[in-house]
C-alpha cells in the first residue's frame, strides 16, 4: 500500500491534472473569502490508488467518514469513486500527513475494499443525473480497529434546504497549489445551483482534489464534527465550465443519496433503480 498513488482521472475537481491554473481563469468577485490551511480532522482524509509511492507530488480525491453501525463507511464524489472503482490497489489516509510513511499516517491507513455508486450516475455529466455525484468506500479495518472507532465520524444528513452555513474541507491535490498536501477548510454560506439539486458556495483556492469533501453543517473547529449536508461534486465535476477554483458544488442529499447511504451502511449491492427525476422545486 506504499505503492498508491493518483492515476489519470475524468475532468473535474478530481486530479492535479484537472486543477485550475493559478491566474489563468476568471476574477472572483469582490470579497470572496480565501481558505484556511489546517491541521485537518481525523475523519476526513484523501486517497491513493496504483502506482507510485504515498507521499509523492499529489494526491487524489477528500473523503470523510460517515456514521455507520458498521463503522467502515467514507464518502466521498461519484466521479471519485469510478475512478477508485477501476482501481487494483487503493487506500484511503485519514488526516494526511505529507512526508510521512503509511506506517507513520496520524491514523493510518485503510485498504478500500468496496465501492456503493448509483448506478445512474455518468462521471462529469451536466445532465439531471449530476444531482447524483455521490459515493460510498467501504474500508477494511487496520490494526488500528475500524475507520470510524480510530477518526469518529460525520452524520450524514438529508435535508430539503438549499440554503445552509457550512464549512467546506477537501485537499487541494497538486503541491503547485497546496505545497505541503494540507487540508483546506472555508466557512460560506450556500444557495441552489438553479436547475438542479445541488447547492453553490464561493471560496478561492478549490483546486482538484477537493471533490469528494463534505460540506459540514454546525461545524465544531475544534473536533470537526457535524451534519455533512452535501459533498464537493455536482455540476460537470464540482466546478463550473470556466473550471474557476473560486466557485464549487455539492449535491445535497435528498431519497436517492439517502437510499445509496443505507446501501452502503447495510453493506448491500446497489440494485437497479428507476430513471431519474430531478427535483422541480
Amino acid at each position: 500500500m506504499d505503492n498508491a498513488v493518483p492515476v489519470d482521472s475524468p475532468p473535474g475537481r478530481a486530479s492535479a491534472a484537472s486543477a485550475p491554473d493559478i491566474g489563468a481563469r476568471s476574477t472572483p468577485p469582490a470579497g470572496t473569502p480565501r481558505p484556511e490551511h489546517f491541521g485537518g480532522h481525523p475523519m476526513v482524509g484523501t486517497f491513493f490508488y496504483d502506482g507510485k509511492p504515498l507521499g509523492g507530488k499529489s494526491t487524489y480525491c477528500t473523503g470523510s467518514v460517515v456514521h455507520t453501525a458498521a463503522h467502515d463507511i467514507v464518502l466521498t464524489a461519484g466521479h471519485c469513486g469510478r475512478g477508485l472503482q477501476r482501481a487494483t490497489h487503493r487506500i484511503f489516509v485519514p488526516q494526511y500527513r505529507d512526508g510521512l510513511s503509511a506506517a507513520n499516517q496520524p491514523r493510518g491507513v485503510f485498504a478500500v475494499s468496496r465501492m456503493y455508486i448509483d448506478p445512474r450516475y455518468v462521471a462529469n455529466t451536466k445532465k439531471p443525473t449530476s444531482d447524483l455525484d455521490l459515493a460510498f468506500a467501504q474500508v477494511g479495518p487496520n490494526n488500528r480497529g475500524k475507520v470510524e472507532d480510530v477518526t469518529g465520524a460525520l452524520t450524514f444528513t438529508p435535508t430539503t434546504n438549499y440554503t445552509h452555513r457550512v464549512t467546506v474541507i477537501g485537499y487541494p491535490s497538486s503541491e503547485r497549489v497546496n505545497a505541503k498536501h494540507q487540508a483546506i477548510r472555508c466557512p460560506v454560506a450556500t444557495s441552489r445551483l438553479p436547475g438542479y439539486r445541488q447547492v453553490r458556495m464561493r471560496c478561492t483556492g478549490f483546486y482538484g482534489g477537493v471533490s469528494g469533501g463534505p460540506w459540514i453543517e454546525d461545524y465544531n473547529r475544534s473536533t470537526g464534527t457535524g451534519k455533512v449536508v452535501g459533498n464537493t461534486g455536482g455540476y460537470n465535476g464540482g466546478g463550473n465550465d470556466a473550471n474557476d477554483d473560486w466557485v464549487t458544488y455539492a449535491p445535497i442529499y435528498g431519497k436517492d443519496a439517502k437510499d445509496l447511504f443505507n446501501d452502503a451502511a447495510a453493506h448491500r449491492t446497489v440494485g437497479a433503480r428507476p430513471p431519474y427525476r430531478p427535483s422541480t422545486a
